[in-house]
């Protein structure tokens, strides 16, 4: 089970920035920095073992895919698990939602672990996004017994600690003990540049996305 879930994740792994960054810096398994392994370990509570499977922009639809594989299955093509009469599924949805960041790898008492990392640069963390992550996390992975011997863990990454971020209803595994989602600093450099769309010096360039002007905005 273990062995194969992350096999299965390998399996789905089709992001080409994954095999051309990998490709471009000489690190095509994508092995991570020991410092920041031991990092994530210690915010999860579990030791990562050095054999583990990592990848980026991994679409969320790859994971349940992934996890149900693992059954033995008869029928082919899978009947989708339509919810309210809307066409709406959760589990495969079809888009390409994703995780910035995916760490998998089995501990020494033979549970798998996915952790899935969220990332914020020079943008911030909202409830909606959270919200919708959530609720495909929760039909994903159900709960502590949806999948015996799965744990998955979500922590989020920025350059300064959101504030006043949360879910409704979150999944079993989003919270820390604390109540808090768990969260990781980004190391980015201070001062850089971002264009903005903005209105002519007439209306004081105002940001807008429908503006006949850009300028050049520093932000530290």
């Amino acid at each position: 089970m273990s062995k194969k879930l992350i096999e299965n994740l390998k399996l789905f792994n089709r992001k080409e920035r994954f095999y051309l960054v990998g490709q471009m810096l000489g690190n095509p398994d994508f092995r991570m920095d020991d410092k920041q392994l031991d990092k994530i370990s210690e915010l999860i509570d579990t030791q990562i073992t050095r054999e583990y499977f990592a990848a980026m922009d991994y679409h969320l639809d790859w994971i349940y895919a992934s996890l149900f594989l693992t059954q033995n299955h008869d029928e082919k093509p899978f009947p989708r698990n339509f919810i309210d009469n809307k066409k709406v599924d959760l589990q495969i949805s079809g888009t390409q939602e994703d995780v910035d960041f995916l760490i998998a790898f089995v501990d020494h008492e033979n549970t798998t672990h996915i952790v899935m990392v969220e990332a914020k640069g020079d943008s911030y963390f909202s409830n909606s996004q959270l919200d919708s992550k959530n609720k495909r996390f929760k039909a994903i992975f159900g709960n502590e017994n949806t999948w015996p011997n799965i744990k998955p863990h979500f922590l989020i990454c920025s350059p300064k600690e959101p504030q006043n971020v949360s879910v409704e209803d979150p999944a079993y595994f989003m919270l820390t003990k604390d109540h808090n989602i768990i969260w990781f600093p980004l190391v980015m450099d201070t001062g850089k540049n971002k264009v903005t769309r903005c209105m002519g010096s007439e209306e004081n360039n105002k940001p807008s996305s429908e503006g006949d002007h850009w300028k050049v905005e520093n932000r530290s």
